[in-house]
């Protein structure tokens, strides 16, 4: 969090700023910014708010004024403490405190003889400036003899920083900017004196001696005093025209040492604004781009430099790397692009601390990753001189003290598709992207990963190829040639680029790489130690070398490769392993997992479980093509029937039915447990898709295999699912005994879990019979048990279930607190279906409250979600949806009621919640 006072109060953390817009609260948070690390009694707040006059509940309102700022800021940022209350703050994250700073080192680097230093540091420190110090208070009790301080040092870092300039010889250009601030500020002596010496310098001896006349005049007048010692021998020195008044000589201790781009940077707007405000903190001095081969990392960094000369007084400069193979070259490598020469009997590394020490420079360190121990050397300059910033561009993390490390991701889409265009017009200026190519152009980017290598590379084939037909011979990326000859070697191709990269890994994380190909998209630690044989240390090096990511988004720590990196690691992996064994041990692991993550599904860390399945969904698919195509239809079964609950849940039909049907129809007539369970699982998917036909088929299939083998919990789950499909089917009496049935028999088992689904079917029953007060009782003894098991799904199920019985009770209070407590816990969960029953049922809830308009959205919210999943409604939430928008109908006209409910489709679900 970083507090600024220079001017009008700001927060400001890492998205932007923070709203604290009441007055008091404003002046409440500046009151304990000015008292830093002290408690300040409630007395002193109070006195700093009402002065003499404080409200009979002072403390009362400062306490709520603390609460409002804790939201805003933080539960941490403002402290109880007694008897008040202190600001948790480190000193340089108050603009006033890093403006002293750096007005104390300006001071001392001008002393000792770095005036380029010593400008730059001062005008940062100006330009911390906004306005008034402490603007919003500046005329309270409490602020005003800081106000003024701070005011007093802002004119004495301004008379510092001319003093700078002037040192620089650059008179003619702070003139006008002198005389403006001694017009504002007539009786400052320092400021007259710079007046006078600029005026001299410019070659303008008698208006120099002029405005010596009119200080001594302004003095005279204002304070009734003469001119001090340094203004009169000023004036003697001009009268003599003293050669001491001459501009000084400065040394050459600025560099400009970068290669000029041939083509412009095409996107890295936002990398180079984050990378400009991580080099702009004190404590950042070595920065890493890390990224993979191709990604762009040296353009990125030259651009950056180019960009950042204001930021570093003495200059930036480049040291190429890459031509070098032995490590202790690094340093004399250092010194010949700074353009310092060795010292005899000195070691290099001290000549060059000694040169670096009071300067403030940045080098650009590209391409490290090849000089093992290099980073150490670069680490100890870095620590030796306390104004070098060092910013290495490396396809591998340097691992030493001080590091920042920055990954370069590959562009974004609309970034490399502008790339592509610039460069293929560079080559070729009739070059003109046509509407109808651009679709091409964007899946040619998406193949590539958005590297700026791969990009470039395919730009330039459009001399000989058209873009469809570069598209179409995309399946050769790797192949990609045609760089500019002027680059090196490896950066001519694509697949040299990686080449290099795989050359400089070990054989262990070589093999590693290689095996992790078999993924289709990443794979978390324990599928990649189960699967590959690897191990976490092995992976980090991978990491380190750009080679491998790790999914920042993810929950769990989760290891990604880029397509171009993929794909070139599958090439390998056809040559250099068992490409078939590797593959079933990546299958049977993902038939292990969906099975275990079955288990857990009617359990408390349902809502971790199914994240962690939809993370690994695109595993699963690659595993039940690989067991189809395989002939492992036991396995195959497994891992479809494992994923039913999931799919079901997630609104997956179309496919999981698939999968299912597949493998049963692959599977022959082994395990007859196992195919139970799928023909239970299907028939559940084929009832939410409205095929009651094939749902009954299914379920009565499984019923008797589970007959067969005497399974009392797999008949009472499969009468269960039975009696759902009857009510679907709209045989509310025969549905009745099927689920009384199922009951009786769960009532028997260990896993109250079936009794709960078995109770929740019956409550259908009783919901769709309008038997009102049955329907809520079976539905509160399903809910009580599935809390006691922590079935969250099913919860929010039940929950869903007591609201529609309480609404059709004309309880509307309850029903909407019930429907709500459902709906949050489906969003949660991402429970597609039972959020489109909640969005129905909180519809007629609505119409019936008289917000009609409200419940056409919310009608429209919920055909999106239905037809996205091709599911269809139960008969009482279908009864409920008809008979909703038949009263919506009769309340708004046809229009109006046709463009709620599009607006309804067209809400975003957050938008949808906000509705309820």
């Amino acid at each position: 969090m970083e507090y600024r006072i220079l001017g009008p109060l700001e927060i400001a953390d890492g998205n932007g700023l923070v709203a604290v817009t009441a007055p008091k609260q404003r002046s409440l948070l500046l009151c304990l910014l000015l008292h830093r690390g002290e408690v300040v009694s409630g007395d002193r707040i109070a006195d700093a708010l009402w002065g003499d006059s404080p409200p009979a509940s002072a403390t009362k309102i400062v306490q709520m004024y603390v609460a409002q700022l804790r939201r805003a800021l933080g539960d941490e940022a403002v402290e109880t403490v007694a008897p008040g209350y202190r600001v948790r703050v480190g000193a340089e994250a108050i603009d006033a405190a890093r403006f002293e700073r750096l007005l104390f080192e300006g001071r001392r680097t001008l002393a000792n003889g770095n005036p380029e230093l010593a400008a730059s540091l001062l005008r940062r420190a100006l330009g911390l400036w906004r306005g008034r110090a402490l603007e919003d208070v500046v005329y309270a009790s409490f602020a005003t003899a800081e106000a003024e301080r701070l005011e007093e040092l802002r004119l004495a870092c301004l008379e510092e920083r001319f003093a700078a300039d002037l040192a620089l010889g650059r008179s003619e250009d702070v003139l006008p900017e002198i005389s403006a601030l001694v017009t504002e500020h007539p009786l400052r002596e320092r400021l007259r004196a710079h007046l006078m010496l600029a005026l001299y310098r410019s070659g303008r001896q008698a208006e120099a001696l002029e405005a010596y006349r009119d200080a001594r005049r302004a003095l005279h007048d204002g304070l009734g005093l003469n001119p001090g010692l340094e203004l009169r021998e000023l004036e003697k020195a001009i009268l003599r025209q003293d050669s001491a008044l001459i501009s000084p000589e400065q040394p050459a201790i600025r560099l400009s040492r970068l290669p000029v781009a041939a083509t412009p940077l095409v996107g890295r707007e936002r990398e180079l604004a984050e990378l400009r405000v991580l080099l702009d903190r004190p404590d950042v001095r070595l920065v890493t781009l890390a990224g993979a081969g191709g990604s762009g990392k040296t353009r990125l960094a030259l651009a950056l430099a180019e960009s950042c000369g204001d930021l570093f007084a003495n200059g930036v400069a480049l040291v190429e790397l890459a031509p070098l193979r032995d490590p202790a070259l690094v340093l004399p490598a250092v010194a010949q692009a700074v353009g310092l020469g060795e010292e005899p009997g000195v070691p290099l590394e001290c000549t060059l601390a000694d040169w670096l020490a009071e300067r403030e420079l940045m080098l650009v360190a590209d391409n490290l990753e090849h000089l093992a121990g290099a980073e150490r050397a670069v680490a100890k300059l870095v620590t030796a001189s306390p104004r070098l910033t060092v910013v290495v561009t490396s396809r591998r993390v340097l691992h030493v003290s001080g590091e920042h490390v920055f990954p370069v991701q590959p562009l974004s889409e609309d970034d490399a598709v502008r790339l592509f265009e610039a460069r293929a017009t560079a080559l070729d200026p009739a070059f003109a992207l046509t509407p109808e190519e651009e679709s091409d152009v964007r899946e040619i980017c998406r193949r590539l990963d958005g590297l700026p290598l791969a990009v470039e590379l395919a730009a330039g084939r459009t001399r000989t190829l058209t873009v469809p037909a570069l598209l179409a011979r995309l399946a050769e990326r790797l192949t990609l040639t045609g760089g500019p000859h002027d680059l090196p070697a490896r950066q001519q191709t694509l697949r040299d680029t990686l080449a290099w990269s795989v050359d400089l890994l070990g054989s262990e994380e070589r093999r590693d790489l290689v095996r992790l190909a078999v993924f289709a998209r990443g794979c978390t630690l324990e599928a990649a130690e189960t699967v590959c044989d690897t191990n976490l240390d092995r992976l980090a090096t991978l990491v380190d070398h750009s080679l491998v990511r790790r999914d920042i988004a993810a929950e769990e720590p989760r290891f990604v490769m880029l397509e171009t990196v993929r794909d070139f690691a599958r090439e390998l992996l056809q040559v250099e392993e068992d490409v078939h064994e590797l593959g079933h041990r990546h299958a049977r692991y993902y038939v292990e997992l969906a099975e275990r993550a079955e288990s857990q599904l009617g359990g408390q860390d349902q809502g971790g479980w199914l994240a962690r399945l939809e993370a690994e969904h695109d595993e699963c698919r690659l595993a039940l093509d690989r067991l189809a195509r395989d002939g492992e239809a036991a396995l195959e079964l497994r891992l479809a029937a494992a994923l039913g609950r999931f799919r079901y849940v997630r609104g997956y039909l179309s496919e999981g039915r698939a999968a299912i049907e597949g493998a049963l129809g692959r599977g022959g007539e082994q395990q007859p447990a196992l195919r139970a369970k799928a023909f239970r699982v299907g028939s559940a998917i084929c009832v939410l898709q409205g095929d009651y036909e094939r749902a009954r088929e299914l379920a009565g299939a499984g019923l008797a295999l589970y007959r067969q083998e005497d399974d009392r919990e797999g008949v009472a789950r499969s009468l269960s699912n039975l009696g759902a499909i009857l009510i679907a089917s709209g045989e509310a009496g025969e549905a009745a005994n099927t689920l009384d049935e199922a009951v009786a028999l769960a009532r028997t088992l260990e896993d109250k879990r079936v009794l709960a689904l078995a109770l929740n079917n019956r409550g259908d029953v009783a919901l769709t019979q309008e038997d009102w007060p049955t329907a809520s009782s079976l539905f509160a003894e399903s809910l009580e048990v599935l809390r006691r098991l922590g079935d969250e799904t099913n919860v929010a199920r039940s929950l869903f279930n007591l609201g529609a019985a309480a609404f059709e009770r004309g309880r509307d209070d309850e029903a909407h607190e019930l429907l709500v407590d459902s709906l949050q816990r489906c969003v949660g969960l991402d429970d597609k279906e039972d959020i489109a029953w909640c969005l129905v049922a909180l519809a007629a809830l609505a119409e019936r409250g008289g917000a009609a308009e409200r419940g056409a959205a919310l009608l429209g919210a919920a055909d999106r979600l239905l037809e996205g999943m091709g599911a269809t409604l139960k008969p009482y939430e279908r009864r409920l949806y008809e008979q909703t928008s038949r009263a919506l109908g009769s309340r708004l006209d046809e229009e109006t009621l046709t463009a709620l409910t599009a607006r309804g489709r067209e809400l975003a679900l957050e938008e949808a919640l906000a509705a309820v």
